[in-house]
């Protein structure tokens, strides 16, 4: 059964999950949006939500939740995208802000520190 992206966005947004089936052209063009060879997370905004520091990063760009948008596993904040990626390390490029999952700068003091000097730096002037 096939779904639109409507009905699948709402589906998420109520926590409802939906297994998708991958093709290799689709991963091919997840992988050729990607920087490094990282795969890009799955983005639920519910979750991201709970953490003060995604909250945070939204008021200092001044944008509410209900102004940003996902698709394609990354968070159109307006001003830049956001993507997950499975890595360490944080990169900004052709106004996409490439990060570990937001639960790795729970316990990160290091991480944080980059990621609000990077959105300093690329995004706020």
């Amino acid at each position: 059964m096939t779904i639109t992206q409507r009905q699948f966005n709402h589906l998420n947004e109520m926590g409802i999950k939906v297994w998708q089936q991958r093709t290799s052209s689709e991963e091919q063009l997840a992988d050729n949006t990607n920087n490094s060879q990282a795969s890009s997370q799955f983005i639920d905004p519910k979750f991201l939500t709970q953490h003060l520091l995604f909250t945070d990063i939204l008021q200092s760009i001044n944008v509410s939740i209900g102004e940003i948008t996902i698709t394609n596993n990354m968070i159109d904040l307006g001003l830049f995208n956001w993507q997950f990626i499975e890595t360490e390390s944080i990169t900004f490029a052709n106004s996409t802000l490439s990060t570990p999952v937001i639960t790795a700068f729970e316990n990160s003091v290091k991480l944080k520190k980059e990621l609000w000097k990077i959105i300093q730096q690329k995004v706020l002037n």
